[in-house]
């Protein structure tokens, strides 16, 4: 009944076991035996595998695949349902189901050998219920039973409009788990997975928690149909408002450059605030006001055309007192002479993201493949975005203006220092911190690598055995 248990060593330690040869092995005697060879440990397996031959539907769906195959002798099965969710989608899932039931029905019912098989495989299950053994398995019921098996396994109860008689409905309700629903409970091998996933994500800190209630971001749109709703991407705005920026930073620093304190400034889009990267802090009042907008008739260019002016706001009216106050904690690993400190940071630790730099201070972050030059034409912000970046340091997309066409640290792209600085907070990565601090301590040998490299190689400090620093 196991595919493991004939392969599996017990070995049981005891404290004071007699010693060999003083005892019965396994008659009572105090000397150690072979755990499979004691009566108890077969009457322990037999009994708690009878009690685990409910809730494998995909197991006897499986069967009834394996037996059609049977009934044309071949070992390959072709089945018409490649995509439940497309064929769902695209309302096709009730005349492929039923065309697929009636193949197997005719496949396996209508060939003896087959047919056999699968009423005593029921016949057995049905046997360790005390209720249900007294049920006699006719034909009728035995192809009952094979169109719901069929009709719960893709997850449409009633599809084929037969109604199910209340054995029927007993009767599944036995082989899936004895569940009220009609979602199928997987079977044990399955579950067993599942609790081991879920244990080993208890264990991980970057897992997705629940927030509380007045963390919660509900955003919801109503239409009659949503499949149709989506085939035009100009007026879908469940997709247009992942991609708008929020006016609130997700992260604030400020640090020095050339003996003047600056400010930068992280802004999130909707979706990252739905990635297990956020913490439920930064979903403030302010935040949801900022969403509640969307969906209504404001287009994508007002909405950002508002975040922009409130950026420029908050560097008005705020970066004199930013740049004066005390952060709340320091970057341990940056030098000492950038003298960076955080202000703000709703970012959880090594995330995965794509940044894209807007103008010096201002810089916008997605998720991992949010931005990229392939779906940047979607994106409102397209026009004021200078250069994307990802947190390994691989520069994506670079429109940097740089004098003379060559690379430069001095200018806002690619390789500016402020970049590094936000990637060392967010990161920790290697390339960041070798680049503050070759550039705290070598500054002019950094300036002239930069200014020769050619870029044949890549963009960005990540091409960092590239560069040539001038001697």
């Amino acid at each position: 009944r196991s595919r493991t248990m004939n392969d599996t060593r017990f070995v049981i330690y005891q404290s004071r076991v007699a010693e060999e040869g003083s005892g019965g092995a396994c008659d009572g005697g105090r000397a150690a035996c072979d755990m499979k060879m004691h009566p108890l440990t077969r009457e322990l397996y037999v009994r708690n595998c009878d009690r685990k031959v409910q809730g494998n539907i995909s197991s006897i769906y499986q069967t009834l695949v394996s037996l059609a195959n049977l009934s044309h002798r071949r070992f390959y099965f072709s089945d018409e349902i490649v995509n439940v969710f497309l064929e769902k989608m695209e309302r096709t899932i009730e005349a492929k189901m039923r065309r697929h039931a009636a193949d197997l029905a005719c496949d396996v019912l209508d060939t003896p050998l087959p047919c056999a098989i699968f009423t005593h495989i029921l016949a057995d299950k049905f046997g360790k219920s005390a209720t249900l053994a007294r049920e006699p398995l006719s034909p009728t019921l035995v192809q009952a039973l094979l169109r719901a098996v069929v009709e719960q396994k893709f997850e449409q109860p009633d599809a084929l409009g037969d109604g199910k008689s209340p054995s029927v409905r007993a009767l599944m309700r036995y082989l899936s788990g004895a569940q009220e629903g009609t979602m199928e409970v997987s079977y044990t091998k399955q579950r067993q997975k599942q609790k081991e996933k879920q244990h080993n994500k208890s264990h991980d800190a970057d897992t997705m928690e629940a927030f509380d209630k007045k963390h919660q971001l509900p955003v919801s749109l109503a239409m009659d149909d949503y499949f149709e709703y989506t085939l035009s991407p100009s007026t879908d705005w469940v997709k247009m408002s992942l991609q708008l920026p929020l006016s609130v930073p997700i992260l604030q620093l400020v640090y020095t450059l050339d003996g003047e304190r600056r400010c930068a400034s992280v802004y999130p889009t909707l979706q990252f605030l739905y990635s297990h990267h956020v913490q439920p802090g930064y979903i403030t009042t302010e935040v949801k006001d900022l969403v509640s907008p969307i969906g209504s008739s404001e287009s994508s260019e007002s909405f950002c055309a508002r975040f922009l002016h409130a950026v420029e706001h908050a560097a008005a009216a705020g970066g004199e007192q930013l740049l004066g106050g005390a952060g709340s904690s320091a970057a341990a690993e940056a030098p000492q002479q950038l003298r960076v400190q955080v202000l703000a940071n709703w970012i959880r630790r090594s995330p995965q993201y794509t940044l894209a730099g807007l103008r010096p201070g201002v810089y916008l972050i997605g998720m991992k493949e949010q931005f990229n030059k392939h779906d940047l034409a979607g994106q409102p912000m397209q026009q004021h975005v200078q250069f994307i970046t990802d947190e390994t340091g691989f520069v994506l997309l670079d429109r940097s203006q740089y004098p003379n066409g060559k690379p430069s640290i001095d200018c806002f792209g690619a390789y500016h220092i402020e970049q590094y600085i936000i990637m060392e907070v967010l990161s920790k990565q290697e390339v960041a911190q070798n680049v503050l601090d070759y550039y705290a301590h070598n500054k002019e040998k950094l300036r002239q690598g930069v200014q020769n490299y050619t870029e044949v190689q890549g963009k960005g400090f990540v091409c960092w055995r590239f560069l040539r620093f001038h001697q």
